[in-house]
This record gives C-alpha cells, sequence and structure tokens, in this order.
C-alpha cells in the first residue's frame, strides 16, 4: 500500500507549493502527490487566490525527480479531449513519465457561471466524461484515431509523440456514485479514488465490492484508493489507515485543506 498527499494551489504561493513538493519528493515516505483543479476556489471565498493546476503540475513536474503527479481530478468541463490528451502527453514527457490523470464530470457551478464556462446538466456531464476517457485511449495507443460520439468527433487524429508511459498516463476516476461513476472507473480507469470526508468504511467497502465485480465484467482490474482530509490529529488518521488497509486499499490519499504549511505533509510521513 502507497501513501499520497494533495495539497491544493489554493491561498498559498507558487513558492510555497514548490517548497513543499520538493520536501516531499527528497524526504522518500510519500510515492506521489495530486493537486485539484479549480478556477475559483471550492466552497469558499471568491477573492482567495488560486492557480491553475495543469500549468502548476509542469512546473511541478520539472522541480521534483521522484513523485508521481497528477489531477484528482481534473474537471472535464474545462477542456477539450484532444487538448487534455496532448496536455497530458507533453507534461509525461517532462515528468519523465511520472503523470497520473485523474477526471471528474466537474460540479462547481458558480467558476462555470464565473468564467463563461457551461456546465450541462449532470447526466450530459456523465456522458461527455465517458467519451473523453474512450478519447484519451484511442489517441494514448493508436497511430491514427477517428472517433464519431455524441458530443465529440476526431478525423484522422495523430498524437505524436505519444506519452512516455505506456499504454499512456494511468487514468483516475474519482467519486462514490454507484451508477455512473464506479462503472466508469470499471470500464476505463486505472484508478479508482473514493473520496471519505466523513470516515465511511461501511460505504467503502459496498462500492469497493460493487466496483470489483464491475471491473471484472471487462476482464479488468482496477487499483482502489482512498481520499480523506488531513484534521491534524494523528490518531485518527492511523484509525483510518488502519481500517482501510483491512478492507483493501492499493493507495492512502491524505489531503491537506488549505491554508495549511506546505511542508505538512513531511511532518506528518515523520510521525506515521
Amino acid at each position: 500500500m502507497r501513501f499520497t498527499f494533495k495539497l491544493w494551489p489554493q491561498e498559498t504561493t507558487w513558492e510555497d507549493l514548490r517548497r513543499g513538493w520538493e520536501a516531499a519528493d527528497v524526504e522518500g515516505f510519500w510515492s506521489g502527490g495530486w493537486i485539484n483543479d479549480h478556477l475559483l476556489p471550492p466552497r469558499a471565498s471568491e477573492d482567495l487566490p488560486i492557480l491553475e493546476a495543469w500549468t502548476v503540475l509542469a512546473g511541478l513536474a520539472a522541480r521534483t525527480r521522484r513523485l508521481t503527479l497528477g489531477t484528482m481530478v481534473a474537471c472535464n468541463t474545462y477542456r477539450h479531449p484532444s487538448l487534455l490528451a496532448k496536455m497530458a502527453t507533453t507534461l509525461d514527457h517532462v515528468s519523465g513519465g511520472r503523470l497520473r490523470l485523474g477526471l471528474g464530470a466537474g460540479w462547481h457551478e458558480r467558476e462555470h457561471e464565473a468564467f463563461g464556462i457551461r456546465l450541462p446538466p449532470l447526466g450530459e456531464r456523465f456522458d461527455r466524461l465517458e467519451e473523453t476517457l474512450e478519447i484519451l485511449r484511442g489517441l494514448f495507443t493508436q497511430e491514427v484515431f477517428d472517433y464519431r460520439g455524441r458530443f465529440y468527433r476526431l478525423q484522422g487524429a495523430r498524437l505524436v509523440p505519444k506519452p512516455v508511459q505506456e499504454p499512456g498516463p494511468p487514468l483516475a476516476v474519482g467519486g462514490a456514485g454507484p451508477r455512473r461513476t464506479i462503472p466508469l472507473a470499471a470500464r476505463w480507469a486505472d484508478l479508482w479514488n473514493f473520496p471519505d470526508f466523513g470516515f465511511d468504511p461501511d460505504t467503502f467497502r459496498e462500492r469497493r465490492s460493487l466496483l470489483v465485480e464491475s471491473s471484472r465484467l471487462h476482464g479488468r482490474r482496477v487499483e482502489v484508493s482512498v481520499q480523506f482530509r488531513y484534521s491534524g490529529d494523528l490518531g485518527e488518521v492511523r484509525e483510518r489507515v488502519a481500517a482501510y488497509r483491512e478492507i483493501g486499499v492499493d493507495e492512502i490519499l491524505v489531503s491537506f485543506v488549505p491554508p495549511v504549511d506546505p511542508l505538512e505533509p513531511v511532518r506528518l510521513a515523520e510521525r506515521l
């Protein structure tokens, strides 16, 4: 079982964010890090500073050597899947094959409204996400890729160069929804992330079983991760880790909610 962290690019500066990631890269406990993807701070004042996710990742990729890095999760409504594939491939080269690409359907209504980006109805958002996952797989693996979906169409698309990682950067899908999210993860993702912000091992056990059953239908095995927010309580962290280790996870993701000292992941690693 591996451990990853999330330092949000919110209520911070590039210098502090870089300092936290560089320290974690050297320290050795964490196998990788994640950032979220928003244009306005989620569930917080719009006056708070927030940096753009993919630009930040490119800088972090150039300043680290060991950590995997990625989005947990990138908002699918912000970028056309073909552009996202090109961005991910470029970042995979910049990082030397360390990118992990997490995706979500999108939810933050206010930031879409503020920046003039359409937020489709929920069902359409998941349909678009499914097409994006299929397009990413196709562009990563096929020399020439054609696609005709309900929302996206590609004709003779070539992704050159291909990503460093084969068959492409690992795809992650985050969310606990049993009707759309887990079936999408079972079919397309390499990693499913369960966001547990209330410590609910029973629900996780149930959804994990659903994922395992669904992925077997596609002849696949999808890795499982759990994400929870760090409260500063070491005992709580240990309790959660023990509970999820017993149920069965491949990755524990600890999210450090801002405002936070960027060296806090290193301090926690020293205590675990």
